[in-house]
């Protein structure tokens, strides 16, 4: 079993632990293999499969074995693409809003009293008592 394990050209995606043999680790596009950082018992042996990255994800194993026992510890690669970042500062100025349209101040009243009318007129119509014919 490791002991302990290091990506020296990636990040693992949650802290090491002996146990859990499933790991994901994020890298740069420029590197060619991981570069890993290794600890085990002093009767295990080590065997690192698959360590040639490509475009495509990539699944490399480390397999630790003794006389006894066995255990493979899996690591899924993705390749991060390095992308520049845009000053922001840029966006919000474009986002500024000027206007030289002048609006009277007499047109909000108008136009809530013209709703208020309204709604008079629909509450008229919706609630008009019915005459009874006898």
């Amino acid at each position: 079993m490791l002991k302990k394990l290091e990506i020296l050209n990636g990040e693992l995606s949650v802290k090491f632990e002996p146990l859990n043999t499933r790991y994901t680790v994020k890298m740069t596009t420029n590197e060619e293999e991981l570069k890993i950082n290794y600890e085990i018992e002093e009767d295990d042996s080590i065997s690192i499969f698959n360590n040639q990255i490509t475009k495509d994800n990539t699944e490399v194993v480390i397999t630790v074995y003794n006389d006894e026992e066995m255990m493979s510890y899996y690591l899924e690669v993705y390749q991060m693409e390095d992308k520049e970042v845009t000053n922001s500062e840029d966006y919000f100025k474009s986002l500024e809003i000027k206007s030289d349209a002048y609006t009277p101040e007499y047109i909000a009243p108008l136009i809530a009293g013209v709703c208020f009318v309204c709604i008079l007129f629909l509450f008229a119509v919706l609630f008009k008592k019915k005459k009874k014919f006898q």
